[in-house]
């Protein structure tokens, strides 16, 4: 059976503290990324879970992966790994094992082709996230117009009100003035 780490132990491993250790591990557990608890609740981590947590880490340290977007990488990672290592028993259990070399080899081969799948799957997100920025520029600046045509549509009308009221106050003293010819 495989070490049981501490919450404490993986902080210090991975160089992060508490709160960020139960955020990431809440963010995996939020998209199905499954963590040991034990009766009373206690989250506890195996190599498995600190190896995801420290791929988590990576993904968010490249340029535009928000916690979101590593966490599902987290996710994908994961699952392509659980097939490889399910791929690798069904060969470990075959009776008569293929050369070492071939299987070295096409390993290597899996493993060039995997790497350049996500590099695919990065580059499409980077690509996604320039556009939503883009698309976010776009749309703040639609609303910094509109709130200017508001402010200026509100100062108008501001003005227009004092001037009709200015009118109205006009009018209302000059209807309560004497005329010159009831003086007498």
């Amino acid at each position: 059976m495989s070490k049981t780490f501490s919450p404490s132990q993986v902080q210090e491993l991975l160089g992060i503290d508490s709160h960020t250790l139960r955020k990431y591990a809440t963010l995996l557990e939020g998209h199905g990324y499954q963590i040991h608890r034990n009766h009373r609740g206690h989250r506890g981590y195996f190599e498995k879970d600190v190896c995801a947590l420290r791929k988590f880490i990576e993904f968010t340290g490249q340029e535009g992966m928000t916690l979101e977007l590593s966490a599902q990488g987290v996710m994908k990672w994961n699952s392509e790994e659980n097939e490889s290592s399910i791929t690798k028993e069904e060969v470990n259990l075959q009776t008569n094992p293929p050369n070492q070399e071939i299987i070295q080899n096409h390993d290597l081969d899996d493993l060039l082709e995997r790497m350049e799948h996500l590099e695919r799957i990065n580059m499409d997100l980077i690509k996604l996230l320039k556009e939503k920025a883009v698309r976010e520029a776009y749309l703040e600046d639609k609303i910094n117009q509109i709130v200017k045509y508001v402010e200026r549509s509100e100062k108008v009308i501001t003005e227009n009100s004092k001037m009709m009221l200015e009118e109205t106050r006009q009018q209302i003293a000059a209807s309560q003035q004497k005329k010159w010819w009831k003086w007498w």
